[in-house]
């Protein structure tokens, strides 16, 4: 009779696994259907290190802003256009977000997320985050990693 629960509860938690995988798809995802974005970032942080002690400032920013376009996320591939021109970036469909990754072989990572919520196919949450280190040190002067990160909207464009 134990033998028969055991394979019985097997069967059912198997079932229930496969129902959440499948639930867990990107196919509803809306941002799997948006080829071009337009961001803004109104807010920001800037993370610091004063006398080895982590540090953070909330700032307003001065009209940043993002546009990311030929967005692939079956091939997991775009374009990002920010202050620095046009730049190829990977893509990462999840079940409730689209993530952007830019990375440079100097050491440069910048992340830009889109959040799915309250049902908006048009308009998303969005975050980007930069980091970035340059070791130098000159006297009187040693460098400190720049990271910072910006909260604000991102809007689906024709």
């Amino acid at each position: 009779m134990m033998k028969i629960r055991v394979g019985v509860l097997t069967a059912v938690l198997a079932l229930l696994a496969a129902h959440a995988a499948s639930a867990q798809s990107t196919d509803k995802n809306p941002l799997a259907l948006v080829k071009s974005l337009k961001c803004t970032f109104p807010v920001y942080t800037v993370g610091t290190w004063k006398n080895g002690e982590p540090a953070a400032q909330i700032k307003q920013a001065e009209n940043f802003s993002l546009t990311i376009d030929e967005i692939d996320t079956d091939s997991g591939s775009g374009r990002v256009t920010g202050t620095s021109g046009p730049v190829e970036v990977t893509a990462l469909l999840t079940v409730s977000s689209l993530h952007f990754m830019e990375r440079s072989v100097t050491g440069t990572l910048n992340v830009t997320t889109m959040f799915v919520s309250g049902g908006g196919v048009k308009r998303f949450r969005a975050v980007h985050s930069r980091h970035d280190y340059l070791p130098m040190n000159i006297p009187g002067f040693e460098s400190e990693p720049t990271v910072s990160q910006n909260y604000g909207m991102c809007d689906a464009t024709p």
